[in-house]
Formats: structure tokens, sequence, C-alpha cells
């Protein structure tokens, strides 16, 4: 609370990035890829004790996942963590053409 969130999205050929990155006290040294299983909760509770209940970065891996993409998460130097998110863009939807108009 209290701390700006940085959210950028491009596109990176055939994949979509999402980067979220914060400004709060970074990641905690060591868990690696064990953060994103469920019911994982970072010993240092980031000032708001022990709240939630460890599933957020579960949730968003499993959707990742689900769209054949990827997520990691990094520390920043200076304080803050990043979170980015990459998916496979895809192609857009054909588009109806438009209806002549009746006469």
């Amino acid at each position: 609370p209290g701390t700006p969130i940085e959210i950028a999205v491009a596109r990176d050929g055939s994949e979509v990035e999402l980067d979220v990155r914060d400004h709060g006290p970074g990641l905690p040294d060591g868990p690696g890829d064990a953060m994103f299983e469920r019911f994982w909760r970072a010993e240092r509770g980031r000032g708001r004790g022990k709240a939630g209940a460890g599933l957020g970065l579960a949730i968003v891996a499993g959707i990742v996942d689900a769209h054949g993409g990827r997520v990691q998460a990094a520390d920043v130097p200076g304080g803050g963590a990043r979170f980015t998110v990459r998916l496979p863009a895809g192609t857009p939807a054909p588009q109806p053409a438009p209806q002549p108009a009746p006469s």
C-alpha cells in the first residue's frame, strides 16, 4: 500500500510481454520457482505480517501455463520486484466483412 506499481506491455516477435514492477522490499533470497507453488509465503512479511494464503503467484503461474506462457520473478536492485509474463501473441481473429446497407 502506498507504493507505486509500474505495468508495461509490449509485443516481442511472436510473444506478448507483460512486466509488473513494484518498489517494495524486493524478493527474499533463494525461493526460486518455489514462490509459484501453492501456499508459499515469504518469511519476511513485506510489512503485512503473514497475511495472504500464498495462492496469488500460484494462480498467476497456472493461468500463464494454461495459455502456453511462462512467468519469471526477479529482485530489482535498490528495492522492489519485477514479474515478467510472456505469452504467445497468436493471430488476430478474422473480422466479419461489413454487410451492405439495405436498399
